[in-house]
């Protein structure tokens, strides 16, 4: 099983923003980069996966070259492969990032070598948009289930499982797939 997990570089957590002097956008000259605990476990969980189906994991993200410090990361964690999409700098919006991802999703697809399941954080940590997971399955055709906090697969299928008030939801989905977990799904290893 092949498993595509997708990063975004937000400001590491706790850091001390900065505003440009337009007051428009943040000034990280001297702001450290990490990735989101939602990713973290997506990352995580791709790897778990993989070990159980000796399939590869692959760990993506767009961005400047430095977003690659967040691609080793997720090398450290044991991801099999790491791909930056590189990006001229300028702000990029849910609609753009998704397009980005489901077009090199599509290539891989398009060369016999496409992912099974891809995960998401459920939403980024800086802006929280919810949105780029299901407009990459929108533009695949794929199935998408957001939410998540538990995920097993077996037998071409992903059962996925997201808390609610009061119990459960348990999703049943087709692979290829598209998935958002949540923090706490597992315990990311460093």
């Amino acid at each position: 099983m092949d498993v595509l997990a997708c990063l975004k570089r937000v400001p590491e957590t706790g850091a001390k923003i900065v505003l440009t002097d337009d007051q428009q956008e943040i000034d990280a000259t001297n702001l450290g980069f990490t990735m989101s605990p939602h990713e973290e476990c997506g990352v995580e969980e791709a790897v778990q996966i993989v070990e159980e189906t000796d399939g590869s994991a692959t760990a993506l993200t767009l961005g400047s070259a430095e977003a690659a410090e967040q691609v080793r990361t997720a090398l450290a964690m044991q991801a099999d492969d790491g791909v930056v999409l590189e990006t001229d700098g300028s702000e990029w919006d849910p609609r753009n990032v998704a397009a980005a991802i489901a077009d090199y999703a599509a290539d891989r697809r398009e060369d016999g070598d496409g992912f099974d399941l891809l995960f998401f954080g459920n939403e980024s940590a800086d802006a929280g948009n919810y949105q780029v997971a299901v407009r990459v399955a929108e533009h695949l055709g794929l199935p998408c289930v957001t939410g998540i906090k538990d995920v097993d697969v077996a037998d071409g299928v992903v059962v996925a499982e997201r808390e609610v008030s009061g119990g459960a939801e348990v999703y049943e989905l087709d692979l290829p797939a598209v998935v958002a977990v949540k923090e706490g799904l597992n315990e990311p290893r460093y």
